[in-house]
């Protein structure tokens, strides 16, 4: 049986503008933009199209519009859920407004508010499948004590009588509903949504404007549902403020020489006693590669789902026989790394993995319960591969899967064959699983934990995943694997930054509607209520470098339009590749470079070129070439300064030669060494390289993909938008109700020192510091004079700024950022640690997460021992 559904948007186009039905459904494109559905113009106000839905058990429809003019793209602020019973009802008949995605109320619809701030049971709606009319609306915000009341001129509604409304019920979908069966002269009907207070059973106010109506009748088999989008009323400027913290800076008795996930329960208390609302945590996914203190990189995973083993709770999956020899050391061993000041990732890793295997091998098997069969049922898809991917990595002790003898290429046939037909790789495969299940179970209970105390729990997501990695492995044609992802020069580093991850191929995840981005946010959305998208900017464009270089300063943006050779001739540039392409090196330039050296190294990496000019030998013509011949470092970092003196990257793509101008070109020797005209002509071009001609392709980018993938979660989402910021990307972040990043000292006004935090934009997370960036503390150790004029300027004082920064100061900073305007106001948790007056007797750079100019930094911060109190 085959059952129509009809879909009517109120909304008013304007010439060229088009709109689109994007759905769940095969009818409606199967969530794949390109094939989402049209609709029909109908008339002024109304846009109209219907489509049948084949007879099927009931299911959930996910649906959401999409206006379209030429290149441009928008999509509404959130998706409706409605659950449908297919032959129900010959026809549904759907009445919907545009959902403008500016409005902020989109924000308090996502996982903090409603499974932790404003948490309430979804009912059973009464009367659905009968019913002739249902009615939908959403208030954010509502505390669980009060209800939205429908009232109108019909008697179900109780005739416009304030002290008999009907009360509508939250349904699982997070709308207000109400199921009613209407008579023909009901209609047209008139009405309006009103508060009831459940407690004192009164009613408390009306809706703001004008009464709504309905227009629609129900005859014989129809069934008409009605979606009001947002009721209308003041809604207060929710504010929240947070910790920030790594998983593995946690530290108590329990754990094993790491934060674990087990610790979050109790920092979650702590939160909770001191007025926090929200706890954020850097990425916890697996990033083994080599069992060495390089993986602590908790940005550089070798799986995008899978938990890293180091915050497991040992003695939450069993315990060994007392006469294990690991049992007999476990102790000694856990308080002796405890004591410790930073974490010693290698004997902590070690030791939990030799440990989980003996705890396997005893009786892991016994695991498989109904709850183990259907957990690895949802996660099959990513933990076989996963588990493989570790049994072939360990067999051949490399994660670079291209060196492996077998299986280098990923075939699912394969290696499922793999795992029937050989007893090693099928067990270790099997202890994997029973790794990732523990794994699971730990941080599922301590994020219910979580949330009893009234807090939400941020994660992190990386905007790349790991060369040699499981995704990359199983899907290599999404991701450019002759390219390095990074960042151009900025305040972390003058060098740029080379994060060796592979770029991706967008063009082809477009085309299934970037499914492996939706996957990987449906799976975190499992555990956490928010998440921070790293370094945000790569979904406009992403700092591309060629895979002979080692520094972030040869890249260039991806996508970009290029500079090319005629557009350099109409421009009056006397452009000559060679020139402009290769490293300027002269005699001059080696002498100043290095002094007495440079006849040493002119003999040694360098021959002639003509016209005075040298060229790098052939071996030591790129950078990558150099960094293998492991060179004393101050050679190694000499060659790569010649290297990247260049005015232009050139770039071949699909046969046709392009130029892209290095970063900060002027600051070479080559640009030094043109003439007055030309180093004004080619500084025009560069600003208008980036800063001009690129903002509509950027911004074109990011609207194809954003709104995709906002479409896979509904965690709040909040951008890092730091770096070299394209003026077109606080607009698109407003616009899908993502939340920028705002820090004090990193001001995105040109020419300001500090940021006015008071005009911090709502929605946006406020911060005085990150983890790549040093403490309060530490930040006003750096640099006397900004210290100064912060003290003075900001904070108001006309005393001289003192030397170091006490408690009394770093709360008035702290007091400072929670006044402010903005959501969210989160704090790195030495920063308040140290304003409760726990200030550690290390130096503050011992306090550091991160330093981004180190390329190979160990992460192993943790707190001082009874920082937090049990």
């Amino acid at each position: 049986m085959q059952q129509k559904i009809r879909f009517y948007l109120r909304y008013h186009t304007y010439h060229g503008q088009e709109l689109y039905l994007l759905g769940n459904i095969p009818a409606l494109g199967n969530d794949v933009p390109q094939h989402a559905h049209p609709l029909r113009w109908l008339n002024e106000e109304w846009w109209y199209t219907e489509i049948q839905l084949a007879a099927a058990d009931t299911f959930t429809l996910q649906y959401q519009y999409i206006l379209r003019e030429l290149e441009e793209v928008e999509y509404e602020g959130s998706v409706r859920e409605i659950r449908i019973t297919p032959g129900q009802h010959q026809e549904l008949i759907f009445t919907d407004t545009w959902n403008a995605p500016t409005q902020v109320q989109h924000a308090w619809l996502t996982a903090p508010f409603t499974r932790v701030f404003f948490q309430r049971p979804a009912a059973t709606i009464e009367g659905t499948l009968t019913a002739t009319h249902i009615f939908r609306v959403q208030a954010p915000l509502l505390p669980a004590s009060q209800t939205v009341c429908l009232l109108g001129g019909a008697p179900q509604l109780g005739g416009w009588d304030t002290t008999q409304p009907l009360l509508m019920e939250y349904d699982a979908q997070g709308w207000f509903t109400a199921a009613l069966v209407l008579a023909v002269q009901d209609i047209p009907l008139q009405y309006k949504y009103g508060i009831w207070d459940l407690a004192t059973k009164a009613f408390l106010q009306y809706e703001t404007g004008d009464n709504r109506e309905l227009p629609t009748v129900a005859v014989t088999g129809q069934q008409v549902i009605r979606h009001d989008g947002f009721m209308r009323t003041e809604y207060p400027q929710w504010k929240g403020a947070g910790v920030s913290v790594p998983v593995f800076s946690l530290r108590s008795d329990e754990g094993f020489g790491t934060g674990e996930f087990a610790d979050l329960p109790r920092l979650a208390e702590w939160a909770q006693q001191q007025g926090l609302q929200l706890i954020q945590v850097l990425p916890v996914n697996d990033t083994i590669s080599t069992y060495s203190w390089r993986d602590s990189y908790p940005y550089s995973a070798i799986s995008s789902f899978a938990l890293h083993p180091q915050y497991i709770r040992l003695q939450l999956v069993g315990r060994l026989p007392d006469t294990h020899p690991l049992q007999r050391q476990f102790d000694s061993l856990r308080e002796r790394l405890n004591e410790m000041d930073a974490v010693d990732y290698e004997a902590v890793l070690s030791f939990k993995l030799a440990y989980l295997k003996a705890l396997y091998d005893a009786g892991g098997e016994q695991l498989q319960t109904r709850a183990y069969w259907q957990w690895f049922a949802a996660n099959e898809h990513w933990l076989l591969p996963y588990a493989i991917f570790c049994y072939l990595r360990d067999t051949y002790k490399t994660c670079v899967y291209p060196e492996w003898p077998e299986y280098n290429v990923y075939d699912y046939t394969d290696i499922n064959r793999l795992v029937i037909t050989d007893a090693k790789a099928a067990e270790a495969a099997h202890y994997h699983f029973f790794v990732q299940y523990h794994l699971h179970l730990q941080l599922k209970d301590a994020v219910e934990a979580v949330h009893r105390c009234g807090i939400a729990l941020k994660g992190d997501i990386p905007i790349g995943v790991a060369r040699y990695s499981v995704d990359a492995w199983m899907n290599p044609q999404l991701y450019h694997l002759d390219m390095q992802a990074g960042a151009p020069p900025d305040a972390f580093t003058t060098q740029g930054q080379n994060w060796g991850f592979p770029t991706y191929n967008w063009k082809l995840m477009a085309a299934d509607g970037y499914d492996w981005w939706q996957e990987r946010l449906r799976h975190m959305s499992a555990y956490f209520d928010a998440f921070r998208i790293d370094h945000i900017l790569g979904f406009f464009r992403i700092w591309q470098i060629p895979e002979d270089a080692v520094q972030g300063l040869l890249g260039y943006f991806h996508p970009a339009i290029p500079v090319s050779r005629e557009e350099m001739l109409q421009r009056g540039i006397d452009f000559e590749e060679e020139r402009y392409c290769r490293p300027w090196i002269t005699q001059e330039v080696l002498e100043k470079a290095f002094g007495n050296y440079a006849g040493i190294m002119k003999t040694t990496y360098l021959e002639p070129a003509g016209d005075g000019c040298y060229k790098l030998l052939p071996a030591f013509d790129t950078q990558r070439k150099v960094q293998a011949l492991q060179l004393p470092e101050a050679v190694e970092t000499a060659l790569y300064n010649l290297i990247a003196d260049v005015l232009l990257i050139k770039v071949t793509d699909k046969g046709r030669t392009i130029y892209h101008p290095r970063y900060d070109l002027a600051a070479t020797a080559s640009f030094a060494a043109l003439d007055n005209d030309t180093q004004e002509k080619l500084s025009t071009l560069y600003h208008h390289y980036f800063y001009v001609r690129q903002e509509r392709c950027w911004r074109k980018e990011a609207m194809h993909k954003l709104p995709v993938i906002k479409r896979a979660t509904r965690m709040l989402i909040c951008g890092e938008d730091l770096g070299m910021v394209p003026h077109c990307v606080p607009g698109v972040m407003k616009a899908q109700g993502i939340l920028s990043l705002e820090i004090q000292r990193m001001p995105k006004e040109p020419g300001a020192t500090f940021a006015n935090i008071s005009q911090a934009p709502y929605l946006s997370v406020l911060t005085p510091s990150t983890h790549d960036m040093s403490t309060l503390r530490g930040w006003w150790l750096e640099n006397a004079g900004i210290s100064q004029k912060y003290y003075r300027q900001v904070l108001q004082h006309h005393t001289p700024a003192p030397v170091q920064a006490d408690a009394t100061l770093i709360r008035e900073i702290i007091q400072q950022h929670l006044h402010a305007n903005a959501m969210w106001r989160i704090f790195q948790i030495q920063d308040l640690l140290a304003a409760a007056g726990h200030i550690p007797a290390q130096h503050p750079d011992e306090e550091r997460i991160n330093v981004p100019a180190v390329k190979a930094y160990y992460w192993r911060y943790r707190i001082m021992k009874g920082m937090i109190p049990s």
